[in-house]
């Protein structure tokens, strides 16, 4: 700017040199020097327009003129704070959100998984024809693999298990994956801390992720050779892994891994399956590598690991996010319409203030100001206005990621990556420069039609239909957001609403396991029973008891057995799932009992083996019968099924067998309502018997399954939290200290965290309904208030012809409903494919569903009808003398 003004200074001197000149020989021709000085003036012409001709062959000018926009463009702003401040709020709620959703998406779904070269990355896994199930390849298939492949460099397997590990501070729950030789070389990655097991290690050895080196070892830096006990055995650190590397589930929990010899792969593995993880070579395919592996499996013999399976694969990246990519996207689209509401909203406030400003831009034109140059002046402060939003936008997306990355860092993987990145400040600005261009458009159509010199005609209601019609988009888009917010807390509530089978307040599930799995089951059993009793004596406990399978538990093992039923000849799939529980269980669980009676302290010492039934069980078993005294008999032999589906691999199936001795009879003594099975709240309702587990005979399989696994309680009690927890861990102490607690949680919670996905989903969509609603009300409340300022004149020459007040209101209150029903219509089309969009994550809610529909053009109507009700009042307070004294 210094250079430019010592130019403009030295062109003005130039100037008024010349002039001078010219005023002396006017003196000296004998002019009086006032005549002399107004000749010369004349003579010139105009300074200023010749100081602007001149200054056109100038490099730069426009970067001044530019300048100069800004600094008119931000005093304007200054003298308009309201409009100002709405303007960029409107935008900055856009632009904020779309920053939001793209940091998700970036870092979730985008962005590179934290080791090297992970889209070669593939997992390997046996698909069968039952509904989609999948399963785990056995270690002699993943050994086959890794030695004949040769699209594959590398091939390796992993088992997890939730087991109890201990350190110094105590012992805890961990993700335990035990792994096959070369699992870290596939993956590429190296330790942060120490090094990486090798084949030269004669003791048990461990690596540890980063997140327990600094949640259980401290972030000690000397922790490399320390010892942890896993499984009653002491293990020693080898080494940390770095930083961001969550190789299993992307939540960064606290993982433990330890490696196993595949020659003894019977001794000390939790099943003889395992998931399998390959690395393909580079210009390979994931379809020539699955079609080799076909053909290696196929040529082996090992191919047929359960029947009715076929190989496949799946990336690593793909496998982490599972289902969060298309609801990640569908979620985007929908924030994206968000944004198309703000820039419509700005679009909308910016044509209002054009009008406001039409006498200046006539004044200018009429100076000789081009229309590029109006544009110029238009666009620089829709530009201002749009990068001010954006700032405000990132500063409130960069709080957001914040907090949803602190409460779902640890539900969904990869949340624990959620951040603002340069990429995603890029994209911001440039949407936000797109949304100022495509924001100056309106109000520049407006200014041009009304300075051209053929419209000089003053009519009484100046009219635009531009700014209508952008509140019309406004609604139709506004409408498809609220539609998919009702689907999805339609969706919420019926989940909320599905019978559960057991009442979940006021109870809390303790998950205990053996720190030595070796343990007898007879003394597991026998623990549990004097932790049950005192459990059962603490003050303030209403009831307590044992179950083996308790909803929302990922340590129940499904245990599912062959079911024989008098009169009814077996038939495949004739199965139900068996839970183990303690002769309170009833009353402890809140479950109804429909017919029949509960178990009694006295089943214990009885003789005869007794059992209780589901409705489901009857339903299908025993229908049209009474189930109260019929005897039912299960097949002895359990073994792990191939197609677990579980994560933690506690999955078992009793099959029969054509020689299988088969156990006693069990009377079935009572009928309990459906009960909860699994995690899945939208899962069907299976047949499940109940057995006091203290009938069970010590050398029953069923024994060695049930206290192999996790000790599962049920304490009912209206204790504080905090109180009953502290209770419960002094009797754990005293009665057995080598148990490990697992969890201690409500049952609420637990419930309230199974529906995390969807409650996620409801928080998004619900933010950006809110949203989108807010600025819908604040487009309708400026476009009628600009409506209103337009038609003072009519107004008034109508009040002076009759018109009532309440007339008045009433028009302007019909205009802004006439604009919410035509929005409408393309807005429920718009619901109808977004209902589709996002069906997969709707239960028992249409795509189109017409009580939502009903819900949100009512709310539409209110809304609107309470926006517009201020400028209707300021119509009906416009003074007709007004009018006719300026007509």
């Amino acid at each position: 700017m210094y250079g430019w003004n010592k130019r403009r200074n030295q062109l003005n001197d130039e100037i008024q040199t010349h002039i001078d000149f010219e005023t002396q020989e006017n003196i000296q021709a004998g002019m009086s020097p006032e005549e002399a000085r107004h000749a010369a003036m004349k003579k010139f012409g105009n300074a200023l327009l010749v100081m602007d001709k001149s200054r056109e062959i100038w490099r730069g000018l426009w970067l001044e003129r530019l300048l100069q926009d800004l600094r008119y463009a931000l005093r304007g702003l200054k003298n308009a704070p309201g409009y100002a401040v709405t303007v960029v709020l409107t935008l900055a709620l856009g632009l904020g959100s779309a920053a939001t959703m793209l940091a998700i998406v970036d870092c979730v779904l985008l962005r590179p998984v934290a080791i090297p070269h992970p889209h070669q990355l593939v997992l390997l896994y046996l698909k069968t024809d039952r509904a989609g199930l999948r399963g785990d390849l056995s270690y002699s298939q993943i050994e086959t693999l890794r030695r004949d492949s040769r699209l594959l460099t590398a091939v390796a397997g992993y088992a997890r298990t939730v087991e109890p590990v201990g350190t110094s501070n105590g012992t805890r729950s961990a993700l335990v994956v035990q792994v096959t030789p070369g699992f870290f070389r596939m993956l590429d990655v190296h330790a942060a801390l120490g090094r990486l097991p090798s084949q030269n290690d004669t003791a048990p050895v461990a690596v540890v992720s980063h997140n327990f080196w600094q949640e259980r070892l401290n972030s000690d830096p000397h922790a490399i050779g320390s010892l942890i006990h896993l499984d009653g055995e002491a293990r020693t650190i080898v080494g940390v892994l770095p930083r961001g590397v969550s190789i299993l589930s992307g939540t960064g929990g606290p993982f433990v891994y330890t490696p196993i010899s595949l020659p003894s792969q019977h001794a000390g593995l939790p099943s003889s399956s395992a998931f399998a993880m390959a690395r393909i070579k580079p210009g390979v395919t994931v379809s020539q590598a699955l079609a080799e592996a076909h053909s290696i499996l196929g040529h082996s013999g090992t191919q047929d690991g359960v029947k009715g399976s076929h190989l496949a694969m799946q990336s690593y990246a793909s496998y982490l996010t599972g289902d969060l990519s298309e609801p990640l996207f569908a979620f985007l689209g929908g924030v994206l319409i968000l944004l198309l509401i703000a820039c419509a909203n700005a679009a909308n406030l910016q044509i209002a203030r054009a009008m406001e400003r039409m006498t200046e831009m006539h004044v200018r034109s009429a100076l000789g100001a081009s229309f590029s140059r109006l544009l110029q002046q238009l666009l620089v402060e829709s530009l201002v206005v749009s990068l001010l939003g954006a700032t405000l936008g990132c500063a409130l997306a960069f709080a957001s990621t914040a907090i949803i990355r602190t409460v779902y860092e640890h539900q969904f993987a990869r949340f624990r990556e959620i951040a603002m990145h340069p990429i995603v400040f890029a994209a911001i600005a440039l949407l936000a420069l797109v949304a100022g261009i495509l924001a100056s458009l309106a109000p520049a159509f407006s200014i041009r039609r009304r300075t051209r010199v053929a419209d000089v005609t003053q009519r009484a209601t100046p009219r635009t239909s531009i700014s209508g019609i952008l509140v019309i988009l406004q609604i139709a888009l506004t409408c498809v957001l609220l539609a998919t917010t009702g689907l999805f807390a339609r969706t919420f509530r019926a989940l909320q609403q599905i019978p559960l089978g057991f009442n979940p307040h006021h109870a809390t599930n303790l998950v205990l396991m053996p720190i030595d799995s070796h343990e007898s089951p007879t003394l597991i059993r026998q623990t549990d029973t004097r932790l049950l009793e005192r459990f059962q004596a603490l003050p303030g406990v209403e009831s307590a008891a044992m179950q083996s399978s308790i909803p929302f538990s990922i340590y129940s093992p499904i245990l599912t057995g062959a079911t024989d039923v008098p009169g009814r000849p077996y038939q495949k799939g004739d199965s139900a799932i068996y839970s183990f529980v303690s002769s309170n269980f009833v009353r402890a669980s809140g479950i109804r009992l429909l017919g029949g009676r509960g178990f009694v302290a006295q089943d214990e010492t009885s003789p005869n083996m007794v059992a209780l039934v589901n409705q489901a069980f009857v339903n299908k078993f025993l229908p049209g019968r009474s189930p109260l005294g019929v005897a039912l008999r299960f097949h002895r032999r359990p073994r792990p099924a191939g197609p677990s589906g579980m994560p933690l691999g506690l999955f078992q199936v009793l099959e029969p067998e054509p020689d299988a001795p088969l156990k006693p009879s069990f009377s079935v003594v009572g009928v309990v309502q459906n009960e909860l099975q699994g995690t899945d709240l939208g899962a069907d309702f299976e047949p499940m018997i109940y057995l006091d587990y203290r009938q069970i005979p010590k050398d029953s399989d069923f024994l060695g399954i049930m206290m192999g696994s996790a000790s599962q309680f049920v304490i009912r009690s209206r204790l504080p939290e905090g109180v009953l927890d502290n209770d419960l861990r002094t009797v754990l102490k005293q009665v057995a200290p080598d148990m490990a607690e697992m969890q201690l949680y409500s049952m609420e919670e637990e419930m309230a965290q199974s529906l995390g996905e969807r409650n996620l989903a409801l928080r998004l969509v619900s933010s950006f309904g809110a949203m989108a609603l807010l600025l819908a009300a604040i487009g309708i409340y400026g476009m009628l208030a600009y409506s209103v300022a337009l038609r003072r004149k009519e107004i008034g020459i109508r009040m002076a012809l009759g018109c009532s007040r309440a007339r008045v209101t009433r028009l302007v209150l019909q205009q802004a409903g006439v604009m919410v029903l035509v929005g409408l219509i393309p807005g429920v089309a718009g619901a109808w494919i977004a209902g589709h969009a996002v069906k997969s994550f709707l239960f028992r809610v249409e795509a189109l569903d017409p009580l939502t529909l009903c819900a949100v053009a009512v709310i539409l109507l209110l809304v609107c009808a309470i926006a517009a009700i201020i400028p209707a009042l300021r119509a009906a307070q416009v003074d007709p003398m007004e009018s006719l004294r300026a007509e």
